[in-house]
């Protein structure tokens, strides 16, 4: 198969966080994270998407920052496929800056997640708090490098939706994206988490009411991924959306996940 332009690359699925919502199928799926491929099995990625016109790839996880061949990923990416755009998207809990500087100089855009402010430690299943990684923010905005802030609305840290957009916006976010828990992964076995279609348009009604920050942001509106056929219909149709779009996923882009099965998005299953 020829892969779509915009490719998502899931490199391990350890991570340090343990976050109550995870969208990662492989919380449910065990088998989609197994085997990991090796360096060398990313670098026959890679060559494909050389080969398949490849022009815009997300590098994640779990946690990529894991890895310890990351940068020798990273670094045959930016050889064989010199113009493409590339990304990494982190939970920030090994960015610092002496990493910012050199994703810098490889022209790496940065992605990390704010999962709350008081609730950061619940959210992430660690004991961590939300101030180092603002602070990452900060000084990735002083370095002159963007860094994309992203956040999931939980009933947990629907409260402090706004604060943590602004939080975000004014520590220097390059861009800000704001969604709801998607149906999956954890979340599939912690649906308390989920809010409600009311609850997620009254988030996006106080963000818009928010003082201009000239951040630029924007809602993902999914509460559950289309592209899944195990999915039963109850649950469609408690958290599907008649009028929603047909989703662009497998034609605009597709993902590799860590044993380097394709699948069409980050919610779906092979062959789904």
């Amino acid at each position: 198969m020829r892969y779509p332009h915009h490719v998502t690359l899931e490199l391990t699925a350890k991570c340090n966080f343990r976050c109550p919502y995870c969208y990662c199928v492989w919380h449910e799926y065990p088998a989609l994270a197994k085997p990991e491929l090796g360096t060398d099995g990313w670098k026959a990625i890679l060559d494909k998407c050389l080969e398949d016109g490849v022009d815009d790839i997300l590098f994640t996880g779990g946690e990529a920052l894991l890895r310890g061949d990351l940068f020798e990923i990273l670094g045959y990416a930016r050889r064989v496929l010199p113009q493409a755009r590339l990304s990494l998207f982190t939970n920030a809990s090994r960015l610092d800056e002496k990493l910012m500087r050199r994703f810098k100089r490889m022209h790496v855009h940065l992605a990390i997640s704010l999962q709350g402010l008081a609730t950061y430690g619940a959210m992430t299943g660690t004991r961590r708090s939300y101030k180092r990684l603002l602070s990452v923010v900060a000084r990735a905005s002083e370095l002159k490098w963007p860094l994309a802030v992203s956040m999931t609305i939980t009933k947990a840290n629907l409260h402090e939706a706004a604060d943590m957009f602004v939080a975000a916006a004014l520590s220097g976010a390059s861009t800000i994206q704001v969604g709801p828990v998607i149906l999956g992964g954890r979340a599939a076995a912690s649906q308390e988490l989920m809010i409600t279609r009311e609850e997620w348009e009254e988030v996006k009604q106080r963000i818009r009411a928010l003082p201009d920050t000239s951040v630029p942001y924007t809602f993902c509106d999914e509460f559950i991924c289309f592209c899944r056929s195990d999915t039963p219909k109850r649950l469609l149709e408690k958290w599907g959306d008649k009028n929603h779009k047909p989703c662009p996923a497998g034609k605009d882009f597709g993902v590799i996940g860590p044993n380097g099965l394709y699948r069409t998005c980050l919610h779906s299953l092979p062959n789904s």
